[in-house]
């Protein structure tokens, strides 16, 4: 067992897209990585209670979260890996969390930001940060839902 999925959506755990992937691979362990939640004891419960039943949900630091995987704590249950933005997750691998491939899942809107792929948005400083992080041999893809087909980062990056 492993890490199955490692997904960017600044929602984290909500409703039926998280079930639904939770479901397509068969995971039973959901770990967020971002260092402010993993400080916020009220929002942890909130996300907590939002996760599918009979999922274990941990929210860890990036730092805890390194530590967690060089001690091998990813291998004993099929996990997915949740961050709520593009710059935690480059924070996490330059500290030295070990990824192959990250699914791009909704980034949110605002000014400056474009849609590239369904409802998936990017600004300039998101697309360059996943471009650098491609560069170090992490494989990002765009998909929101698993019956929504998946697009390459150098197509959606393309739009902007």
């Amino acid at each position: 067992m492993s890490i199955e999925l490692t997904r960017v959506d600044f929602r984290l755990i909500h409703g039926q897209v998280i079930t639904r992937w939770v479901t397509l691979l068969g995971i039973n362990e959901i770990v967020t990585i971002d260092t402010v939640l993993s400080k916020d004891d009220f929002m942890q419960t909130v996300f907590k209670m939002a996760a599918p039943k009979g999922v274990k949900i941990r929210i860890l630091s990036v730092e805890d979260a390194v530590k967690s995987q060089q001690n091998g704590e990813f291998e004993n249950n099929k996990v997915m890996i949740l961050f709520k933005s593009v710059k935690e997750l480059d924070n996490a691998i330059r500290s030295g969390l070990k990824l192959k491939e990250v699914q791009i899942g909704g980034l949110g809107g605002g000014p400056g930001r474009k849609a590239v792929n369904n409802a998936i948005t990017f600004d300039r400083a998101d697309a360059d940060t996943l471009l650098a992080l491609e560069d170090l041999g992490v494989n990002i893809y765009l998909q929101t839902t698993p019956d929504y087909p998946s697009e390459t980062l150098k197509k959606a990056v393309e739009k902007l």
